[in-house]
């Protein structure tokens, strides 16, 4: 990401106009994250992959754009989580389990997944105002290229990336899912580190684990909610001069102070995404 993406997002966001609010970017790449959904229901892939695609880009654009413009807001900061915590994750979880494995039937407990991992990402930054979603290697990014490319080899082939069929589903989805399983239990070891929010992730785990579905979902909806206002309201405000400062070295197509790709808040504290523990995205 930090090498290839974030370059090429720097000046991709050149193109939109300044009079451009951030939060309309926000919506449109929500709203290319419910067209992918409604592509795939209807098995329009090409359109799908449009769409998919579009939602991530507009998705990385929104934060530049508020700092080139100077319009860094905290209902931003909860718009672009809100629509990633539950548009971004359906669609993400629908393309890994029918497009990339083609196994359908995992879609519950990849949603299982992503929801904790959406919980553990704003626990953290609740615990250390260092929202945390997966390492430099790979995190939410490098995910959403991998479904872009799983969308666009289905377009092409009409068969999923790693179809997993027969014995192979048999011999290869348990360590799958268990690898998904630790990938998620050490994220929240790694970035939260405190004992009471560490069991209360545990508990909505285990509530995935046991409760008829949709409960979890249920429980997911207001408890991402209640994070996410929370975690805006105990942000420090927006800086102006740092706003203004960044808007201004985007124009000239400098590098800006370190901040992060999405953040919409200028100090560090207050919506700083990193890739894993201690280090931020530029």
């Amino acid at each position: 990401y930090d090498l290839a993406l974030s370059p090429f997002y720097d000046r991709l966001v050149q193109l939109w106009p300044l009079w451009v609010h951030p939060n309309a970017i926000t919506c449109l790449g929500g709203a290319g994250a419910a067209a992918s959904l409604l592509a795939m229901r209807r098995g329009s892939w090409v359109a799908a992959c449009a769409a998919f695609t579009a939602y991530h880009m507009l998705d990385n654009m929104d934060g530049k754009q508020a700092r080139r413009t100077g319009k860094s807001s905290r209902l931003g900061h909860v718009l672009d989580h809100a629509l990633d915590g539950s548009l971004g994750v359906l669609a993400s979880c629908q393309i890994c389990c029918d497009h990339l494995f083609g196994y359908p039937a995992a879609q519950r407990f990849a949603l299982c997944c992503g929801m904790s991992t959406l919980l553990t990402c704003h626990v953290a930054e609740r615990c250390s105002g260092r929202p945390t979603l997966g390492t430099r290697l790979f995190g939410a990014d490098e995910l959403f290229l991998l479904c872009s490319l799983s969308l666009g080899h289905r377009a092409a082939t009409g068969e999923p990336l790693l179809q997993l069929d027969g014995s192979e589903r048999e011999r290869w989805w348990p360590a799958l899912r268990a690898g998904w399983l630790l990938a998620v239990a050490l994220l929240a070891v790694l970035t939260v580190r405190r004992p009471r929010w560490l069991a209360a992730l545990g508990s909505f785990g285990l509530l995935c684990a046991t409760a008829p579905w949709p409960l979890p979902c249920l429980v997911y909806g207001p408890a991402l909610a209640v994070l996410l206002v929370t975690n805006a309201a105990r942000a420090p405000r927006p800086c102006l001069a740092c706003s203004r400062s960044s808007a201004h070295s985007s124009s000239t197509r400098t590098r800006s102070p370190p901040q992060t790709s999405r953040g919409r808040e200028c100090p560090p504290s207050s919506r700083t995404h990193t890739r894993g523990p201690g280090s931020a995205r530029s």
